[in-house]
């Protein structure tokens, strides 16, 4: 079974179009699988929208957290429930084609633990460019990711190594920083992203630099920082629908 986590927030827009493309290309290839949405605080219509899906077919998980927790402890809640021997990870707008989903399929078949989608680095603002550039200066240097590989949220992982990254209790979590204590046998392919058809990016200047302080001090091995790391809490579940 190949299990697909996608944290929502705010994407009614574009929920249903995702969804219809992944189930389209599983029944072509007959796939098993399970899609599981987790939704992060959404202030739209993505509750109605995921309540919906999942009562149209039951392949389709819906969770629904308490509150906003951020993106990564989304995942990570989703990569909880995940049942298949792949996990998929892909973002909500439609920037993550389905079209590539074969493809890291493939390059998961020559026997990598986590094969990463990635496509050029060309973001319409300087800062998510030079934060693009610093990430893989932090992974470089302090995770030890292998030189010429790089990273994005656009992955797919071998169930053995989720095993290892739910089984932390730091408050704060990082997917790809966890891979890397567990592994540096990754692969990349490429593929074109296509322009952002609903919404904005949540992302800015401030809260790149809380993600590259977190990385550091949750995920390298400085010991006085250690003290510094929050346990458990990662996030609280109001309801689930298909489970």
């Amino acid at each position: 079974m190949l299990s697909v986590v996608i944290p929502v927030y705010n994407g009614s827009d574009s929920l249903r179009e995702l969804c219809e493309s992944l189930k389209l290309l599983f029944s072509l290839n007959q796939w098993d699988y399970e899609i599981i949405l987790v939704d992060d605080g959404s202030t739209d219509n993505s509750r109605q929208t995921m309540s919906v899906l999942s009562a149209e077919d039951p392949h389709i998980i819906s969770i629904f957290l308490d509150k906003n927790y951020g993106q990564q402890n989304a995942i990570f809640c989703g990569l909880n429930f995940a049942r298949g021997e792949l996990i998929l990870n892909m973002d909500d707008d439609l920037q993550h084609p389905v079209h590539v989903i074969p493809s890291l399929l493939h390059k998961m078949s020559e026997g990598y633990d986590i094969v990463y989608a990635i496509s050029p680095v060309k973001y319409k603002k300087r800062y998510r460019n030079l934060g693009s550039k610093m990430t893989d200066r932090i992974f470089t240097w302090f995770l030890k990711k292998p030189a010429g590989k790089r990273i994005s949220s656009y992955r797919i992982i071998r169930k053995s190594i989720v095993d290892k990254i739910i089984s932390e209790n730091y408050r704060y979590v990082y997917i790809s920083a966890s891979v890397m204590k567990h592994t540096k046998n990754i692969a990349n392919v490429e593929y074109e992203k296509p322009s952002r058809k609903f919404g904005n990016s949540n992302y800015n200047f401030l809260k790149q630099v809380k993600i590259f302080a977190r990385i550091i001090l949750y995920y390298t091995h400085f010991k006085p920082f250690q003290r510094f790391r929050k346990k458990g809490g990662q996030y609280g579940i109001s309801n689930i629908i298909n489970r």
